[in-house]
């Protein structure tokens, strides 16, 4: 991950992913930051860009400073139609497509 690289902006909302300088594709950039979490809660949305909202846990205190590359409390939409935000301790993510929320709770 010490090549991972993120630039996000919380006035515009977007969210680049990049290796060694290189444009990643966000679905790789994803996952290798957040795939360790763990869903732990589907919730109705309140303010966020989608119907529903993912909340996800860290595995421990390490991964949760993987948030850190974010502002809190701001919705940033990380990959085409997928929103992430953070209150510092659990991952928020909303998927504006059904399609990405199916994948993203398969097996949960």
């Amino acid at each position: 991950m010490a090549d991972l690289e993120v630039a996000s902006c919380d006035t515009c909302g977007e969210v680049a992913w990049y290796r060694d300088g290189d444009l990643l594709d966000p679905a790789e950039g994803m996952a290798e930051l957040f795939g360790q979490y763990d869903l732990v809660a589907r919730l109705d949305s309140l303010s966020a860009p989608a119907p529903e909202v993912l909340l996800y846990r860290p595995p421990n205190r390490r991964w949760r400073a993987h948030l850190d590359a974010f502002p809190k409390r701001i919705w940033l939409e990380a990959a085409p139609d997928l929103w992430l935000s953070h209150d510092q301790e659990h991952l928020l993510l909303a998927p504006a497509k059904p399609i990405h929320l199916d994948n993203l709770t398969r097996g949960a």
